[in-house]
Formats: C-alpha cells, structure tokens, sequence
C-alpha cells in the first residue's frame, strides 16, 4: 500500500531549481547498491570532517582543505539522500523524516562546534552560530507539526546557501586569515561580528514569525470553546479544549 505524504515540502532558497536538477540527474547515476541511508552517512563523515578541519586549522591552515572536503560530501550525502528515495519511489515518509533531520542536527553541531574551537573566532561568538541553525530548526519543526508544512529555507537561504557561506569563510581563512578588528572586549574578527549580526537578526525573526504564525492559527481555529463549523474537531466536556480527530502520524 502507497503511503500517503506526511506533509507539504517547501524549498525556495536562491539555487533551488539548479540544485533539484543537478541532484535529480545525479540520482539517476547512482549505482542500484547505493541507498539514501548510504548517502545520509556520507553527508555525517563529511560534517565531521568539516567540523574536525576547522578545530584543527589552529595547528595548520592546510587542516582547512579538510573542512572544504567535508562540506562537499555533506551536501553531495545529505541532498542526495531524498532525491534518490524520491526518484526510486521508495520513501518513508516518518523514517526518512526522522533520520534526515536527525543526522542534520548532528551535523550541524559537528560544524559549528568545530568553528567555535577553531583559533580564528571566540568560542562565545561560534556558539551564536549553532545557535542561530537551532532557532530556526526548531521554528520549522514546530510550523511542521502545527501547519504539516515544512519550509526547508527562509529569505532565499537554505542547506546549500550555508554551506556556500562557510565554504567562501574557509577560503578566505586560507587566504587572507581571520582579520581581526577591535580589541575593546578582546580581539574580535570579522567572523564574531557577523555571528553577533546573524544571531540577532534569526533572533528577532524567530519572535516575529512565532507571533505571526500564531495569530494566524488563533484566526484559523476562532476562539477558545468556539464550536468547530465543519466538523473538524470534537468537543470534550470542558468548553474551553478542542480536541481534533486527525493524528498526527
């Protein structure tokens, strides 16, 4: 039996349609042997990589060849692995689901725990970084249990956008270094400040957009007690709790 889809899937970030037609045509190379779950562990060891190159670059910046190595295979592992499932036919909606963002969170902790133990940026400001991928994980997690949409990128930025980002900071450690700027609470470089930047800025995106997106649910569902008009919930002994039909798995 076919499995019905769990939710719709958004992705509208700057390379989208590129990316979806490189990575379908790759899919379709791809040797009978390979599974996606072969590919989400690829995407792991490359985050891995990326995170231990950039931890190490304090001993040699050639550490940080293993960082761009690892990015690669980050993305090459973890765009493909859908792709393929969905070009064979063979999704799971719930495991994939699970494991796919799983494995994203590790990666990304793997990653950005890797620039705040680097030499080239305060461990309080690296932080900020892993942080700002938390708040807006954990943004869409929520909207894609409460809305069963998943917006994969916000603002045309998405997996492969960040990616990009990290892969022009690692070139340019290599090539023109950290670039300090001030010292008035330490050495700060161009990399602290912008963390400093993209942490306020998901910050106060977060709050907006959790405000907006509910007030649009509260204008949804109608008020408190107010009983469902198309049968789409029932009513429990309290007139103040709705609990609806529908399960969420």
């Amino acid at each position: 039996m076919q499995q019905q889809k769990a939710f719709e899937r958004i992705q509208q970030s700057w390379l989208a349609e590129q990316e979806r037609k490189v990575l379908i045509a790759m899919a379709g190379q791809m040797p009978a042997w390979v599974m996606p779950d072969h590919l989400t562990m690829v995407g792991l060891a490359g985050s891995l990589m990326c995170g231990a190159g950039f931890a190490l670059s304090g001993v040699s910046e050639a550490w940080l060849w293993l960082t761009v190595i690892g990015l690669a295979l980050n993305w090459f592992g973890d765009s493909l692995d859908g792709n393929l499932a969905r070009l064979r036919h063979t999704e799971r909606p719930q495991y994939g689901f699970f494991v796919d963002h799983t494995s994203d969170i590790v990666s990304q902790t793997l990653i950005f725990m890797g620039i705040a133990l680097s030499p080239n940026v305060r461990f309080e400001t690296g932080t900020l970084l892993l942080l700002s991928y938390w708040l807006a994980a954990m943004l869409t997690f929520i909207r894609t249990i409460s809305t069963r949409v998943f917006r994969i990128s916000y603002f045309g930025i998405g997996p492969t956008e960040i990616r990009i980002g990290l892969l022009i900071y690692s070139l340019s450690l290599m090539t023109v270094g950290p670039l300090p700027i001030g010292r008035g609470l330490g050495t700060l470089t161009v990399m602290d400040v912008l963390a400093i930047i993209i942490f306020g800025v998901v910050l106060t995106s977060f709050v907006a957009m959790s405000i907006l997106e509910a007030r649009r649910l509260a204008a949804s569902e109608g008020r408190p007690g107010q009983i469902p008009q198309h049968g789409d919930g029932m009513m429990l002994a309290s007139p103040v709790l709705a609990v609806p039909k529908t399960r969420l798995s």
